[in-house]
C-alpha cells in the first residue's frame, strides 16, 4: 500500500519516523538502547510516497484553504491525515478521490483534533468518494475487523492496536515479541520494560511506568466521548494488549494475585 501522509505537528512527525524506522527514531533506553527495532523489514520508506506538512499560523477561518494545500496529491492508497486545520482536513476528500485514495485515517489524540461534526462530516464525504474512512481515537485503537482496506493496512504496516506475544517461565515474563506496534512506536520500549518482570499485581505497574516513560503524547484533556482523556485510553489499551498476549493460565493467576494485595 502507498502510503501519503498530511500532518502538522510532532506526532505527525513520530508516525513517520516509525514508519521509516531511522537509526536514532527510538531514543528512551537511552544508553541501554540493545537496538531491538534493527529490523529492515521495519522500514517502509518505499510506502511513503508524499508528504504534506501543514502551515504555521493558520488562522481560526480559513475562506480559501485550498491555497495552504498541493494542487494534487500524489497517488496513494493510504491517506493519513493527523492534526489539520479543519477547513484544510475538509478538503481532503475531494483531493483524495482524485488521487485513487482507497482509505483515510483521521487519528484523534486529542479532542480538539476532531469534533465529532466534522468526524461525520468527512465520513459522508468519505462514502460518497468511495472511501473508507477511519478516524481512531487514540490511533492505536485501530482494530481489525471493521473494513479490509484497515486490516491490510494493519497487517502491512504492523501498526494500530498493539499485539504481543510473550513467554513466561517460572510465573517471570522472559520473552517478547512484537506483533504489532502502536502507530507511535511505543511497543517496543514497553516490550523491553517487560523482560524478567513477573506477572503478578505489579505488572499493571511496569506497563503504565513504560507506557508513559516512552512517552505517551495523547492528550490529558477529558474527551467528552470518553469521558475520560486519551492518554488513560490509551495506558488500558497497552495493558489489554499484554494481558491479551499472557496465557489463561497466567491472566488468572494475575487476577488471583491482585486480589490478594
Amino acid at each position: 500500500m502507498r502510503i501519503f501522509v498530511a500532518y502538522n505537528g510532532k506526532f505527525g512527525e513520530r508516525i513517520i519516523g516509525n514508519l521509516l524506522n531511522y537509526r536514532n527514531f527510538c531514543i528512551s533506553c537511552d544508553k541501554l538502547c540493545i537496538f531491538c527495532r534493527d529490523d529492515k523489514s521495519l522500514d517502509f520508506s518505499k510506502n511513503i510516497i508524499g508528504m504534506y506538512t501543514q502551515p504555521p499560523g493558520l488562522p481560526g477561518y480559513i475562506e480559501e484553504p485550498k491555497k495552504y494545500l498541493p494542487p494534487v496529491l500524489l497517488e496513494n492508497d493510504v491517506l493519513l491525515a493527523i492534526n489539520l486545520h479543519p477547513d484544510i482536513i475538509t478538503e481532503l476528500p475531494a483531493m483524495a478521490k482524485d488521487a485513487g485514495t482507497r482509505l483515510i485515517i483521521a487519528p484523534i489524540e486529542e479532542p480538539n483534533w476532531l469534533s465529532p461534526g466534522l468526524r461525520n462530516q468527512l465520513k459522508e464525504k468519505c462514502e460518497k468518494a468511495g472511501i473508507v474512512f477511519a478516524a481512531p481515537k487514540p490511533f492505536c485503537s485501530l482494530k481489525k475487523g471493521d473494513d479490509p482496506l484497515i486490516d491490510n493496512f494493519i497487517e502491512q504496516f504492523r501498526i494500530g492496536f498493539p499485539g504481543f506475544k510473550i513467554g513466561v517461565k517460572n510465573n517471570n515474563i522472559v520473552s517478547v515479541q512484537i506483533l504489532s506496534s502502536q502507530p507511535c512506536g511505543c511497543a517496543y520500549y514497553v516490550a523491553q520494560k517487560l523482560k524478567n518482570t513477573p506477572v503478578d499485581s505489579k505488572l499493571d505497574e511496569v506497563i503504565s511506568g513504560a507506557h508513559h516513560a516512552y512517552p505517551c503524547t495523547a492528550g490529558m484533556e477529558r474527551d467528552a466521548e470518553l469521558k475520560d482523556t486519551i492518554l488513560h485510553k490509551a495506558g488500558y489499551i497497552i495493558r489489554e494488549a499484554v494481558h491479551d498476549a499472557l496465557s489463561i493460565e497466567n491472566k488468572d493467576k494475575l487476577r488471583e494475585n491482585t486480589s490478594k494485595t
